[in-house]
């Protein structure tokens, strides 16, 4: 206590000054005089403008922070929006294979795309049905569109196609409505071209092109695409068909397998 009394007599004048100041301001804040009021007035002004500009900075903090939460506000809203018109997308896809599946006469077995290029020298997808499902080698995948390919490895639980886009592949096709045959095969995108059509054979832009059934695997009259293009092939007695595909085959999500034909029920 000796050591405060000493301290508090060594700075008795700081303190009497301290003491002044902070009994001056209040009752300058307490006094509701005219002049004191002015007096508060001006040092309001006076200060606000020193505080401005931190007020700006402050407000500038809180601008950013805004910005940033509108800007991830937004993403979130365009993944929502973008997952949703993939959800129709999907609903309106899995609603065209149910009407396909209810309609069609052969047996399908329903697949979902699971893995896309699995084999290194070849063009394929890979789907969650296998053996276990009745799937045999050579078995015709197709969608509501048309064909896609075929099966050419089968495990118990899943089976790698060989798409149609594959430049190995060949198919046996008819065009309808004249009923030329010849042999399509892959070009590029989804654009394909029919060899071995006669010359004079009555061939239309426009026309239908379906399998023909001469094929071990593929049964008749499944679609494969529409005739865009007729080209004589120089030098020979045959014509060249361009066919563009029914199917995106970019974008296959889910496909059918046939499993049985009519012909095999009956």
């Amino acid at each position: 206590m000796r050591y405060l009394y000493l301290a508090i007599l060594r700075q008795k004048d700081h303190i009497s000054l301290v003491l002044a100041v902070l009994i001056s301001i209040t009752l300058i804040f307490t006094n509701e005089s005219r002049d004191i009021r002015l007096l508060r007035a001006k040092a309001n002004d006076f200060f606000s403008v020193l505080y401005a500009p931190m007020a700006w900075i402050r407000s500038m903090g809180t601008l950013e922070e805004e910005a940033n939460l509108l800007r991830e506000k937004n993403l979130q809203l365009t993944l929502q929006m973008e997952s949703m018109m993939h959800l129709a997308e999907e609903n309106r896809h899995l609603r065209d294979m149910l009407n396909f599946k209810r309609d069609t006469k052969i047996s399908l077995q329903p697949a979902k795309v699971i893995h896309k290029g699995m084999v290194s020298n070849m063009v394929s997808l890979t789907v969650d049905v296998g053996k276990q499902h009745g799937i045999v080698e050579n078995s015709p995948v197709l969608t509501p569109r048309g064909i896609i390919g075929k099966t050419v490895l089968v495990g118990e639980m899943s089976s790698v196609v060989q798409m149609i886009s594959d430049h190995n592949f060949r198919i046996s096709i008819r065009i309808l409505p004249g009923g030329s045959t010849g042999i399509l095969r892959w070009l590029n995108e989804d654009i394909c071209e029919i060899r071995e059509v006669q010359k004079n054979a009555a061939v239309n832009v426009g026309d239908a092109v379906v399998t023909s059934g001469f094929s071990d695997y593929f049964p008749k009259d499944i679609p494969v695409g529409e005739v865009i293009g007729i080209r004589d092939e120089r030098a020979s007695f045959q014509k060249i068909v361009s066919v563009k595909m029914h199917n995106d085959l970019s974008s296959l999500l889910n496909v059918f397998i046939i499993t049985e034909t009519a012909d095999e029920q009956d």
